[in-house]
């Protein structure tokens, strides 16, 4: 590789440069019936970590109902995000319902700003969102677990947490936050004014479902029933909701619940189903109105469902308008966020660029030689003294994955040129 002064470079003794990217698709990029297509469920994900560990030295992915997201670490200079893209739609079998127009890719800089988005939940449908720190917590848990985390993705996280918990305790971007479980709940109460003598149907046993039960325990809700295919898992969150609530719920067979749709007002799904578990012969029968709204991605309720006239079916993205007129208070802190993501950036990015600067040396647990020591901690001045360069990069993303990736190594070419003549005493 030659500098900006076509200077030869001599590159033996320093670091492997490293590529971080990520790709996916989210609630600002595809709509949910797409999104429920590539929604990866607990038992796939290191499956797929495996699929892709011949071809990346890092990788994790994070799979909500509103994101599929995936942050991988290359250590070639050519990275085609196109074919990870296919590996995942072939492994999702769902070629011919997502288009390339779905997904974003993202270079670097960008990429570590969606993560840092991501982990303070300002990339959240809603802005606040309390469960997407925990969610990025788990899926770091299955990354490590598959042994497909490294030096990159580790020191990445690990600032991804500090800044989501920074931005909690910080900000005022979590308080009063509106979850979608408490949205779904905001628009029962508007379909219906008081649910004191209303009934609900819970399907699922998750976290989702917990804070759904909460939220209708508090609006003093009438009967709520909890169903799910595994019983166990409905009576351990009745056990999980007596300690804290005196209220009657009552946990129903999953077999059992085609005989107590009748009965009930409102209908929250939240499973983790690949296939719909209502259709619309279940409502066939129908003499009053009743609110179905499915969270859930996979979708729970086939659209079918809501042809029927007595039937007011919603879904996860119908949501959004709600959220957003209940949030606009929490905005207002929205600068201080992105300030404090930029300031992170900056921190991790001068790190992520002096990996390609430093002396190659053998990874042990010991401590480099002193001389060594001398030369990482010149390098690290170095780019604290060249900061500005990690800003431009920062500030010049074009959303274009292969100019953003020739960017990213003009970088490092010139960081190396601008070391080897500082070195040189140029």
């Amino acid at each position: 590789m030659n500098g900006p002064r076509g200077s030869k470079l001599n590159l033996e003794g320093t670091a492997t440069p490293k590529t971080l990217f990520a790709f996916g698709l989210n609630h600002k990029t595809a709509p949910v019936d797409v999104r429920e297509k590539l929604y990866l469920h607990e038992a796939e994900i290191p499956r797929l970590l495996r699929a892709v560990s011949n071809t990346l030295s890092e990788c994790l992915i994070l799979s909500t109902c509103n994101r599929t997201e995936f942050y991988g670490v290359s250590d070639s200079a050519d990275v085609d995000p196109d074919y990870y893209k296919n590996l995942l739609i072939d492994f999702k079998d769902a070629r011919g319902f997502v288009e390339d127009e779905h997904f974003f890719t993202l270079i670097s800089c960008a990429a570590c700003q969606q993560l840092f988005s991501v982990a303070t939940s300002i990339d959240s449908k809603v802005v606040g969102d309390s469960q997407i720190l925990r969610q990025l917590r788990g899926a770091y848990n299955v990354a490590t677990q598959n042994q497909s985390t490294g030096k990159v993705l580790n020191q990445l996280l690990q600032r991804a947490f500090k800044i989501g918990k920074k931005t909690f305790t910080e900000t005022s971007i979590h308080h009063g936050a509106v979850s979608v479980s408490l949205a779904a709940v905001e628009l029962a109460t508007d379909t219906f004014g008081s649910l004191r003598d209303r009934s609900v149907l819970i399907f699922g046993a998750g976290e989702t479902a917990r804070l759904t039960a909460e939220a209708l325990v508090n609006k003093h809700v009438g009967t709520i029933l909890i169903s799910n295919r595994t019983r166990s898992h409905a009576d351990e969150l009745l056990s999980k909701l007596h300690k804290d609530f005196a209220f009657d719920i009552e946990v129903i067979d999953f077999e059992d619940f085609p005989d107590r749709l009748a009965d009930v007002d409102i209908v929250i799904s939240s499973t983790g189903s690949v296939e719909p578990i209502l259709y619309k012969e279940h409502f066939a029968g129908r003499k009053a109105k009743v609110l179905l709204i499915d969270i859930a991605v996979p979708r729970d309720i086939d659209v079918a469902v809501g042809e029927n006239p007595l039937v007011i079916l919603k879904n996860i993205d119908d949501l959004h308008s709600l959220i957003d007129g209940n949030h606009d208070s929490r905005k207002r802190d929205l600068p201080k966020v992105k300030k404090l993501i930029m300031n992170e950036m900056v921190d991790f990015l001068t790190w992520y660029y002096s990996l390609p600067l430093m002396p190659a040396y053998e990874k042990t647990s010991a401590k480099p030689p002193a001389g060594q020591t001398d030369e990482i901690l010149k390098i690290k001045a170095f780019l604290g003294q060249n900061v500005s360069e990690i800003h431009k990069l920062a500030a010049q993303a074009s959303g274009n994955f292969r100019e953003d990736l020739e960017n990213h190594f003009s970088l490092i070419r010139k960081l190396q040129a601008m070391k080897a003549e500082a070195n040189a005493g140029i």
